[in-house]
């Protein structure tokens, strides 16, 4: 608010400037009345759909001018009077600055403002409208808890207030947005939490500059605004038993008002390949779910690459059978493979996202459409060659088992990445993306943690959780060292 005055002691006068700060809004309701017994008049304030109305009638109008006043020698003591003894709503600040008060409107808070008083009372009165706690729509499992934040910050920290019951749990919550006043909530376990990366955490959201803060990811940007890498150094979650479990080891929560998705920070890059179902079966026998998804991931990221380096430059490598059947598949088609491996991903990504954003009724149809007819029409006229429509479909199944949407979009990055190097260079191209990729990873740190801790450095306690998982009776009541190799007053590194 560009408003900045000390209140008057002149009734008149403080619901004119607050009817100046809101100008013609229809939801801005003032209702004047009179303290009968002591004949002197109030007047209530609240902006309408965002207060609980009967709340306002039941615990602050109806007190305010049916009790019987004593008589008291200042107009300090009569409001403190009203604020202990008349107001009856579970908590009540007295403002003294008409900017603050406007603030406290906009919160969902009833002001009660007396003549001949140049204070306020600020009531809570909040009720915003908001939907009911739904299924997780980010992370499905197969088993476990079905309940997914919403998009009310209180809602959701009650729901890891529910999980952990721990008096060392602490949420601080400001404003942020010049604009939209934002509340973003901070919560940790004390005795467990990094304190150094709370710190730092901090320190940005502190130095945030922007006019509106909308979703989760503006925060993100912030904090991880020195990083120009594919990879996510947060994690996005939209399931309170992921953020518990987080939290209870060491990490730290940012919720954000106005989203279902929570951040987490620090994360390292075996994070995103977890899943919740990975705790709640029995791991026991031969297949490793985990594992499979981080050896299906970089399958994924090399096959249209190394598709594109064999068609393209090491045909003589391939058996002589299958490279018989290749080029005849391949004789009538005008592209090269360069170019329909990369045309055929932009559009398995374009039905994705068709898919995605559509009714559901419309999104099946377009699935269909895009993923049978468009695909086995593009191949009778030629267009594409069955094999490489056969390698960007296998790709994208084999992407899916991510079950971070994050990385998968990294996935699709870097994906093209390779296949313009195999079409570049072939087999080299790939060798040399593959050395800057790790080189990358290996220099990428999520506030001071390394990104691919517990692999490197290696941190020997940790492996009992990262890409194969031991049993549970194995991590309970164990504490994750993830190890810092740097300051963090060092900025991170891209």
């Amino acid at each position: 608010m560009s408003t900045n005055k000390v209140p008057s002691s002149d009734l008149s006068f403080n619901i004119k400037t607050l009817k100046t700060i809101f100008g013609d809004s229809s939801d801005f309701q003032i209702r004047e009345i009179t303290l009968t017994s002591i004949n002197k008049r109030a007047a209530v304030l609240f902006i309408d759909e965002i207060v609980d109305s009967n709340a306002v009638q039941q615990y602050i109008l109806e007190p305010l001018m049916t009790y019987k006043y004593p008589v008291f020698d200042t107009n300090d003591e009569l409001l403190s009077y009203i604020e202990l003894a008349v107001i009856q709503t579970k908590k009540i600040e007295k403002v003294e600055d008409l900017r603050l008060a406007a603030d406290e409107l906009l919160s969902g808070k009833t002001l009660v403002i007396v003549e001949g008083i140049s204070r306020f009372l600020s009531a809570e009165t909040t009720k915003w409208n908001s939907r009911n706690v739904g299924s997780p729509k980010g992370q499905r499992v197969a088993k476990g808890p079905d309940v997914g934040f919403t998009e009310n910050s209180s809602t959701n920290i009650s729901l890891i207030r529910m999980i952990i019951k721990n008096p060392n749990v602490r949420v601080t919550t400001k404003q942020y947005g010049k604009n939209t006043h934002t509340d973003i909530s901070v919560m940790y376990i004390e005795n467990i939490v990094d304190k150094q990366v709370l710190k730092k955490i901090c320190e940005r959201l502190e130095s945030l500059q922007l006019d509106a803060v909308l979703e989760a990811n503006y925060i993100e940007a912030v904090l991880t605004k020195e990083s120009k890498s594919f990879f996510p150094l947060m994690l996005n979650t939209d399931r309170p038993d992921v953020v518990a479990a987080e939290i209870l080891e060491g990490k730290v929560a940012i919720f954000v008002n106005g989203t279902p998705y929570v951040l987490i920070a620090p994360a390292v890059f075996i994070q995103f390949f977890q899943t919740p179902e990975d705790y709640y079966f029995s791991n026991t026998g031969f297949i490793n779910t985990r594992l499979l998804r981080f050896f299906l991931f970089f399958i994924s990221l090399y096959i249209p690459g190394v598709y594109v380096a064999f068609m393209t430059y090491h045909a003589n490598l391939l058996p002589v059978k299958l490279l018989v059947g290749f080029i005849s598949q391949r004789e009538l088609v005008p592209f090269t493979t360069s170019l329909e491996v990369t045309a055929l991903t932009i559009v398995v990504i374009a039905i994705n996202e068709s898919s995605t954003r559509l009714q559901q009724n419309i999104a099946v149809t377009v699935s269909i459409f895009g993923g049978i007819i468009l695909g086995q029409s593009a191949i009778e006229a030629q267009l594409v060659a069955p094999p490489s429509l056969v390698i960007v479909s296998l790709t994208f199944i084999l992407v899916s088992v991510i079950p971070i949407y994050q990385l998968r979009i990294t996935g699709a990055n870097i994906t093209l990445c390779f296949v313009a190097g195999g079409a570049a260079l072939g087999f080299y191209g790939i060798a040399l993306l593959s050395l800057v990729l790790l080189l990358h990873l290996c220099s990428l740190r999520s506030f001071g943690v390394p990104y691919l801790s517990p692999f490197a450095p290696l941190v020997g306690h940790d492996l009992k959780d990262s890409a194969i998982q031991l049993s549970l009776t194995e991590m309970i009541n164990d504490e994750s060292q993830f190890k810092k190799e740097e300051m963090l007053d060092e900025e991170d590194k891209a």
